[in-house]
């Protein structure tokens, strides 16, 4: 009786808050949920009994184009998720406070791999899904290892939980073999040597320490390995990319699951995204979801609030993509060494808190554009906007190409002009909202 009374108060509180924030002309993803976790810590337990299903995203990539795929795909039951990306305890929290119903088909929220033993100390997920883990916000987080450890020792918490996971991440599906959860792996298998790479991250084996070898690597530390010592191999995965198709402006990916091939045409490109497709594809399966509708469903996705956003100013196309971390900026920079466009870039760096005020990573990266000579300026602006300027100057490109601004906004509009097919604007965390929410304005005031 009194944890009903304590989420009353804590729901009203939290909903006054929102009132007081549309005054103020603020949207506040994680205000509202903040305030009322202050009057119940416990306040997220409520949606243990408002949800049918729980299901949860985690890991370092990928996990808010996860979500709002599954959303998509969902979106003719009841949901309840945080779609904006507020993947934090009191964003969650947040969620539940701006739509609060009696039930729901499901509840499906992305979750910052960080936080997931504080949400799962209150949530009880039925599924969790786990993308990949890459180094990121090493101020933050630390090394790898460190966050790799707080995701498994809450998961071991949870034996009952299904665990939908990456196999070809070596530091993901080691869980598969220290656990007794129910578990179905998704990755790729692809021979195409247009879209392998080799940039290894990882030479020794997660669970025995002794060195793992790759037979393919698709990017990162993905791909197909087997440790040398102890077998640790992902050669048997239940859902497989085995061939990706790739255009300029999307992908035909091909997956197989109990000798069952099904192809589905995603209307953006990167290897990332056919993880992501792949992953949302065995989840669906678990579902029950009907496999047409699920496939339709991915073919008509489209992307928000930044993530591969496409805009159409003028005769130009102009092409968000976030950058957070060394994998997710190297993945870019091979989407932009694909596209033989005529081209102009924009990187928006900064060091805020929510970024990680550490940005060494972007020396981890790789920024080098084989098609150079296709991209008439590179234009840096941010917070750190020299850092990334030296970047391409060791890129070895030339001097004249780069372009420092210290204000944002004009380094937008100034990119924007140019005589180009396409922009592509390479934003950081904390610049993506209002860079995206910039262009969308002089798109819109441009027709």
């Amino acid at each position: 009786m009194l944890n009903k009374i304590l989420n009353y108060f804590a729901l009203i509180i939290g909903k006054s808050s929102i009132f007081f924030l549309n005054i103020f002309n603020k949207s506040g993803t994680a205000f509202p949920g903040r305030v009322a976790l202050l009057v119940n810590k416990s306040f997220l337990k409520v949606i243990n009994d408002k949800c049918d299903k729980i299901i949860l995203v985690t890991g370092t990539n990928g996990k808010t184009t996860t979500n709002n795929l599954i959303n998509k795909i969902l979106e003719n039951y009841t949901v309840l998720s945080n779609l904006k990306g507020a993947n934090m305890i009191q964003g969650v929290a947040t969620t539940y406070v701006r739509n609060t119903r009696d039930y729901y088909d499901y509840g499906i929220f992305e979750v910052d791999e960080g936080s997931l033993d504080r949400i799962t100390s209150f949530l009880k997920p039925d599924y969790i899904l786990i993308t990949n883990f890459f180094r990121d916000q090493l101020d933050r987080y630390g090394e790898i290892e460190g966050i790799i450890s707080e995701v498994f020792e809450s998961i071991k918490l949870l034996p009952d939980v299904k665990l939908i996971l990456n196999a070809d991440d070596p530091y993901v599906y080691q869980f598969s073999k220290m656990i007794n959860n129910k578990v179905i792996t998704f990755g790729m298998d692809i021979t195409s040597n247009k879209i392998l790479e080799t940039n290894l991250t990882i030479n020794k084996c997660p669970l025995c320490g002794e060195e793992i070898e790759y037979t393919k690597n698709t990017y990162g530390h993905l791909g197909n390995y087997h440790c040398t010592h102890c077998n640790f191999s992902n050669n048997d995965k239940d859902y497989t990319v085995i061939d990706v198709n790739e255009s300029d402006i999307s992908q035909k990916i091909t997956i197989n699951h109990d000798n069952q091939q099904c192809t589905v045409n995603f209307p953006y490109i990167g290897l990332y995204n056919s993880y992501n497709v792949c992953g949302v594809f065995a989840l669906m399966n678990q579902l029950g979801i009907e496999t047409n509708h699920t496939l339709k469903s991915i073919e008509e996705f489209s992307f928000e609030l930044g993530r591969m956003e496409e805009f159409e100013y003028k005769n130009k196309k102009i092409k968000i993509i976030l950058t957070k971390n060394p994998i997710g900026l190297s993945q870019a920079t091979r989407i932009i060494s694909n596209d033989n466009r005529e081209k102009t870039i924009v990187h928006i760096l900064n060091d805020n808190m929510a970024d990680g005020r550490d940005i060494s990573w972007i020396w981890d990266a790789n920024t080098y554009c084989i098609n150079d000579e296709t991209i008439t300026n590179y234009y840096c602006s941010g917070i750190r906007a020299e850092e990334i300027a030296l970047k391409k100057k060791y890129d070895d490109v030339a001097l004249e190409k780069i372009h420092i601004f210290q204000k944002w906004t004009e380094c937008v509009d100034t990119a924007i002009e140019d005589d180009v097919e396409i922009v592509y604007v390479l934003p950081t965390y904390t610049a993506i909202f209002e860079t995206r929410d910039y262009i969308d304005d002089k798109v819109k005031r441009s027709k």
